[in-house]
């Protein structure tokens, strides 16, 4: 867990933490990220280290709560300028994505299986990556009227059943070298079926 020392940092030392800990991450084509590599790079004894952090997991957790808070805050905006239409989402996200690769670097980063980090990060995933309640700090904003299904539990499965589409468009984008418009068409076709659903109304 990562803890309230490196929150208590200036936030010029946590941003430079933080973005050398990205910048590691993202070299996991070639490498794994090591805790000497990070405090070497961030100029802090490895006595600091563990005044922030307990462990490599906590890396993981450092750049999965950033990326989460931008994303959440992505989310949320769209949703107040769109009266709360939580299908128009994922194509936004596919186009800001698209749009603007190295921002959202570590997206892409997070789900790559070919990674040298992906055991880590799975790890994270699997013990304490179902602590970060993403749906429950946008989901105010959803106008839940259009919905079929619209308790908490339904509306978290139709958000991680888009996300699921959006990260595999994603993938196939960066990593397989697909059409971005047939990938966008085909996102766009998912989307749609999730929205509708598969079942013929009388």
């Amino acid at each position: 867990m990562i803890k309230r020392t490196f929150y208590n940092l200036p936030a010029e030392k946590r941003e430079k933490i933080i973005d050398i800990t990205r910048k590691e991450f993202q070299k996991g084509n070639k490498k794994k990220i090591t805790i000497n590599s990070v405090i070497k790079k961030a100029g802090i004894s490895r006595g600091s280290f563990y005044q922030y952090f307990d462990d490599k997991l906590d890396l993981v957790e450092l750049i999965t709560d950033d990326m989460t808070e931008r994303m959440v805050e992505f989310v949320r905006n769209e949703l107040v300028l769109n009266g709360g239409d939580i299908f128009e989402i994922p194509m936004r996200i596919f186009d800001v994505m698209t749009e603007d690769r190295e921002k959202y670097v570590d997206i892409e980063m997070l789900t790559d299986s070919g990674n040298q980090n992906s055991a880590l990060i799975s790890d994270y995933m699997q013990y304490r990556g179902h602590n970060h309640d993403i749906v429950g700090r946008f989901k105010r904003y959803i106008n839940k009227s259009q919905l079929e299904y619209n308790s908490d539990e339904d509306i978290k499965c139709i958000v991680f059943m888009m996300f699921d589409a959006i990260k595999a468009a994603m993938y196939n984008v960066s990593k397989n070298g697909s059409d971005l418009e047939r990938e966008r068409r085909a996102l766009y076709r998912k989307i749609q079926i999730i929205k509708n659903g598969a079942v013929k109304r009388s």
